[in-house]
C-alpha cells in the first residue's frame, strides 16, 4: 500500500476519524469471531483484504491456546506454547496478522508484554499486522499507557515506526484520543526523525488537527515551543480547527452556578508541560494575582481547599477545564503571533482568505478571542463577511458578550454610515428574527425566551435612528410587524406558560390564606371564661401570632400577583417587565407564606406539647424545615432564572445605551 498525496495533504476530518474508529472496531470484532469460526470470518463480506492468504486455518487452529493465552493475559499457558514452539512468539496467529504482541497490547496486559518481548528482539517487536500496525500502534488506539511503556522501554525505536498510511503511534494515541498521559508519554519519546518525521513531515498538519480535536491543547502548546513550524503549515488552519472546538474555550463551556464561583478561584499552571513534572501548582490565575493579599483572597483559597478535600473528583474536573481553556487561549495566541513574524503585515490577509475564522468567533460569543483577534489586527473590525458585519452577526446569533464589547468600543456605528438607512433596517429585521435555536433550548420556558427576543429587539432599537422604524424590509413588512410575525407562536406558548404556572402556585396560596385565616381565630391552648389566651404570657404564643399573621399577608400578596397574571392583557411589552415582576414577586410571598406557616405550626406544638415533652423543640424544627426545604429546591431555579433573566447581568442600564445617537 503507498502513501497516497491526498492522505498526505487533507486534514482529516470529524468524520473521517469516526469511520476510522468504526472500521477499527469492526477489524477488531471480526478478528475475535475468527478464534471463534475461522471459516466464518474469512468469509464476512468486506473484509478479505484483510486476511492474510499465508495463514491457513490449519494454522490459525495450531495457535488458538497462545491467543487464548495473549488475549486473557495468561503467561503460564503462553510460556508452555512457546516452550514447545518459540517461533510462535513472532507467528502470525490472527487473519488480520496480529501476533501474540499485538493481542496482549490490545488488551493492555502489561505484565504479559514485559515477559514476553524478552523472548524477542528488538526487530521482531517492530512487526506490523495487515495494515502495517505495530504492538504499539495498538497499545495507542487501545489507550493502554502501562502496555507502550513495556513495549517502547524495550525497543525506543518503536515510536518512529509508521504503519501504511504514515501515522505513527503518537498520531493514532491523538486521534482516538487515548489518554492524556499516553498521548504525553508517546510526545515526549517520539523523535522527528525518517520515516516518521510526526512534527515536520507531510502528516504534521494531521497531528496538528488531533491533538485540537481530541482537546490536548497543553500538548500542542509544548510542541509548538519546539516545533513553530506547526503553527505556520499551508495544509491546514490551526486557527480555524480551535475555533470550531469553542468547547476548548470558556466562552463555549457551560458551567453552572457554583461551578463558575469556584472556577474563579482555581489556580493554574504557571508552564505547560508533562503533568509529572508539573506536580506542584504554581497559583498565577488572574483572580488569584489580583487578591492574593487580601484577607477574602485567603478566605476564598480556605474554601477551595476544603472543596478539594471533599469532591476531589469535581474539582480536578475544573482544573482540567480551567487548564484547557488557559491553554486554548495562549495557543491561539502563540499561533498569531507565529504567523505574524512569518509572514509580517500579512497577518490581516492571513485572516481575510480565512473568513470563517471571524465569523465562527463572533457567531460563537468567543468574546475573548475576538478582542485578540482586533488587537492583533485593528483592520478586521471594518470588514464585511458574506455581506455581513461584526453587529450583524452578533445580532443574528443573540451574542450579549460580543454585543456588550462591540458597544464599548464604540463599534456599533460601523454597520451602517449616514448616508443610508437600509443597514439600520437589516440589523432591526436581523433583532425581529426568532431566537436561533442553540440559544433558545438554553432558555427553560417560553415566557423567557419571549423576554429574551424582546430584550434584543428593544436594545437594537436603541442603535438605529427612528425613522427605521417605518422603513420596511424585504418581506415588505416593518421591523415590529415582522417581529409579531415571528413570534406569533412563541406569544401564544409564553402565554399559556404563564398562566399554568400562575394557577398551579394560586391554588397552594389559596389554601394557606385559608388556613392562616383559621387558625388566627384558634389560639392554641385556647382561652379563659374572659376570652384571654391561657398562654397569653407565653413566648411561643408571641411567636405564633406573628408568624400566623406574616404567613397570612404574603400567601394573600402572592394570591393577588397571580391573579394579576392570569387577568394580565399580555402585551408583548408585558413579557419583558410586568409578567415576569409579577411571577417574582408571586413566587417569593409564596415561598415566605409557607415558611412562616411551618414556624407557626412549630410554635403550636411547643405550646401544647412543651409541659409533657421538653424536647419537641428539635424534632419540630427539623420536620417543619422539611416542606420547606423540598419546595425551596423545585421553585428556586425557576426563581433563579427569573431573577437573572429580568434583572440579571446581560440586562444594559438606560445609560449605557442612551447616549448613543444616529449618525
Amino acid at each position: 500500500m503507498t502513501l497516497q498525496d491526498s492522505d498526505v495533504t487533507q486534514p482529516l476530518d470529524i468524520d473521517s476519524s469516526l469511520g476510522l474508529v468504526i472500521n477499527c472496531e469492526q477489524l477488531l470484532v471480526n478478528f475475535h469471531r475468527s478464534r471463534e469460526n475461522p471459516e466464518s470470518a474469512r468469509n464476512t463480506t468486506g473484509d478479505q483484504q484483510h486476511v492474510n492468504p499465508n495463514i491457513t486455518d490449519g494454522n490459525l487452529d495450531y495457535y488458538l491456546p497462545l491467543y487464548k493465552a495473549a488475549l486473557e493475559g495468561n503467561w503460564e499457558a503462553a510460556k508452555r506454547f512457546l516452550d514447545n514452539d518459540p517461533s510462535a512468539a513472532i507467528a502470525s496467529i490472527t487473519l488480520l496478522s496480529f501476533t501474540a504482541l499485538h493481542v496482549a497490547a490490545s488488551e493492555g496486559h502489561t505484565e504479559f508484554l514485559e515477559k514476553l518481548v524478552g523472548l524477542m528482539s528488538t526487530e521482531a517487536m517492530a512487526a506490523g499486522d495487515m495494515e502495517g500496525q505495530t504492538a504499539l500502534h495498538i497499545a495507542a488506539i487501545s489507550g493502554s499507557l502501562g502496555a507502550a511503556v513495556a513495549l517502547v522501554k524495550r525497543n525506543p525505536r518503536l515510536t518512529g515506526v509508521v504503519d501504511h498510511k504514515g501515522y505513527t503511534p503518537l498520531v493514532l494515541a491523538a486521534r482516538y484520543a487515548s489518554g492524556s498521559e499516553l498521548v504525553w508519554y508517546l510526545t515526549l519519546t517520539t523523535t522527528d526523525e525518517e520515516p516518521g518525521r510526526p512534527f515536520t513531515g507531510p502528516l504534521a498538519a494531521d497531528l496538528v488537527h488531533m491533538l485540537i480535536s481530541s482537546g490536548y491543547l497543553d500538548t500542542l502548546l509544548y510542541l509548538l515551543q519546539h516545533y513553530p513550524n506547526l503553527a505556520t503549515m499551508e495544509e491546514i488552519s490551526p486557527l480555524s480547527d480551535l475555533v470550531l472546538t469553542s468547547f476548548n474555550f470558556l466562552s463555549g463551556s457551560k458551567l453552572g452556578f457554583w461551578e463558575r464561583f469556584i472556577y474563579s478561584f482555581i489556580p493554574i499552571r504557571k508552564n505547560i508541560g508533562p503533568p509529572h513534572s508539573l506536580r506542584s501548582i504554581v497559583e498565577n490565575s488572574p483572580e488569584y494575582s489580583k487578591r492574593h493579599n487580601s484577607c477574602s483572597m485567603l478566605l476564598w483559597m480556605l474554601l477551595y481547599k476544603i472543596f478539594r478535600r471533599i469532591t476531589p473528583s469535581f474539582i480536578k474536573r475544573l482544573q482540567d477545564a480551567k487548564l484547557k481553556h488557559h491553554c486554548a487561549v495562549e495557543l491561539f495566541r502563540q499561533i498569531c503571533t507565529m504567523i505574524r513574524e512569518t509572514r509580517g503585515s500579512d497577518l490581516t490577509d492571513y485572516f481575510l482568505s480565512k473568513g470563517e475564522i471571524l465569523y465562527e468567533v463572533t457567531s460563537r460569543g468567543m468574546v475573548d478571542i475576538l478582542a485578540m483577534i482586533l488587537q492583533f489586527c485593528p483592520d478586521l473590525a471594518y470588514v464585511r463577511i458574506e455581506n455581513q458585519t461584526l453587529m450583524h452577526i452578533t445580532i443574528q446569533h443573540r451574542q450579549e458578550k460580543i454585543f456588550r464589547f462591540l458597544l464599548e468600543k464604540n463599534l456599533q456605528r460601523l454597520d451602517y454610515g449616514p448616508q443610508t438607512r437600509s443597514g439600520a433596517v437589516d440589523i432591526l429585521c436581523l433583532a425581529a428574527k426568532l431566537l436561533p435555536f442553540p440559544q433558545l433550548s438554553r432558555i427553560s420556558g417560553a415566557a423567557l425566551q419571549m423576554q429574551r427576543d424582546i430584550w434584543w429587539f428593544k436594545t437594537v432599537e436603541k442603535l438605529v435612528d427612528p425613522y427605521s422604524f417605518m422603513l420596511k424590509s424585504e418581506e415588505k413588512k416593518i421591523p415590529q410587524e415582522l417581529f409579531m410575525k415571528e413570534h406569533k407562536e412563541l406569544a401564544e406558548a409564553a402565554e399559556t406558560w404563564m398562566k399554568n404556572t400562575s394557577s398551579s402556585c394560586m391554588i397552594v396560596s389559596t389554601l394557606v390564606a385559608t388556613v392562616m385565616f383559621a387558625a388566627a381565630f384558634t389560639v392554641p391552648g385556647g382561652n379563659n371564661d374572659a376570652g384571654t389566651p391561657i398562654f397569653l404570657w407565653n413566648s411561643a404564643l408571641l411567636v405564633f401570632a406573628i408568624s400566623d399573621a406574616l404567613a397570612l399577608f404574603s400567601s394573600l400578596t402572592s394570591l393577588l400577583m397571580f391573579l394579576s397574571i392570569l387577568t394580565a392583557r399580555y402585551a408583548t411589552e408585558d413579557f419583558l417587565k410586568s409578567l415576569p415582576k409579577s411571577l417574582i414577586i408571586g413566587l417569593a410571598s409564596l415561598f415566605f407564606a409557607t415558611t412562616t406557616m411551618m414556624v407557626a405550626l412549630g410554635a403550636t406544638l411547643s405550646i401544647v406539647l412543651e409541659e409533657k415533652m421538653n424536647w419537641i423543640y428539635v424534632p419540630t424544627i427539623l420536620i417543619a424545615s422539611l416542606p420547606v426545604t423540598i419546595f425551596a429546591l423545585l421553585q428556586l431555579p425557576l426563581f433563579i432564572n427569573l431573577v437573572q433573566s429580568t434583572f440579571g447581568y446581560f440586562t444594559f442600564r438606560p445609560q449605557t445605551l442612551g447616549d448613543l445617537s444616529w449618525m
